[in-house]
């Protein structure tokens, strides 16, 4: 890790604490580096290069339904 000495906007700063939940200035800041880059990365997502169909999760879920079926029928009978 490096070290590095910037200037700050004060009050982005608490401002970004409070969004990110962290205490000092050096976790505020790799805190927002970590957000930027997971947000550029979604961005990049594309949901159209997957070819799922509706049938294909239903057919994903189906052990689901059955255990979630067979559980409820269960607890009728107690």
């Amino acid at each position: 890790m490096s070290r590095t000495t910037i200037s700050v906007n004060d009050k982005l700063l608490a401002e970004a604490r409070a969004a990110l939940g962290t205490s000092g200035v050096s976790d505020t800041v790799t805190a927002a580096l970590e957000a930027a880059v997971a947000r550029a990365r979604l961005s990049e997502f594309d949901v159209e290069l997957f070819d799922i169909t509706d049938q294909d999760v239903a057919t994903a879920r189906s052990d689901r339904l059955v255990e979630a079926t067979h559980a409820a029928a269960l607890s009728d009978k107690s």
